[in-house]
């Protein structure tokens, strides 16, 4: 059971985050560790699991999410923005609690600048000078009642919340080691 209990608790507080971002859309929009899911799966898991199981459950609770969840540009942009965040979680495996702070906070900086640079590339609502990207990554599309800022915001506290619940959980469970294989008598 000790096994699981990263996994389990990846799970569980992401659907915790998605329940807490579901019941205030308006208040706390985008309060969602979705990249730090990503950072932390690199410190949860070694090679293809600790991508795959952050992927799994991103894509499970995708459907939750607000937003055009069914147009496959968006998703795969932001699919690429978490493999960036995945590698940089991987950059910063076996670092202490700060630096893991830190490191989140940058995953939520980097998804921002990520993602909202390819909507000012592909989205015709950005004109296509720097006004128009710093649009994009400060002020949003100018129909939103709600700035690109606020989301970095929110994403950024979200992240750094569910990174260090993650960790320090990490740091306080007890490790799990093989048992010593028992000698034999003669």
């Amino acid at each position: 059971m000790q096994r699981y209990l990263p996994l389990l608790l990846i799970v569980g507080l992401l659907i915790l985050f998605r329940a807490i971002g579901a019941a205030f859309p308006d208040s706390l929009p985008n309060f969602q560790p979705l990249a730090a899911v990503f950072f932390c799966g690199a410190l949860l898991a070694p090679g293809w699991r600790g991508f795959a199981i952050p992927l799994a459950v991103w894509a499970i609770t995708y459907p939750m999410g607000i937003g055009p969840v069914s147009n496959p540009a968006i998703f795969l942009t932001t699919l690429l923005g978490f493999v960036i965040v995945f590698f940089l979680g991987k950059s910063l495996t076996h670092k202490g609690f700060p630096t893991l702070i830190v490191g989140s906070a940058l995953a939520a900086v980097v998804f921002h600048l990520f993602t909202n640079t390819i909507a000012w590339v592909g989205d015709p609502l950005y004109a296509k000078n720097l006004t128009g990207l710093w649009q994009s990554l400060w002020a949003g599309p100018l129909t939103s009642p709600i700035p690109s800022w606020v989301f970095l915001r929110n994403m950024a506290a979200a992240n750094i919340l569910f990174t260090a619940i993650f960790a320090l959980a990490q740091f306080r469970l007890p490790k799990i080691s093989p048992a010593p294989a028992p000698i034999l008598a003669k």
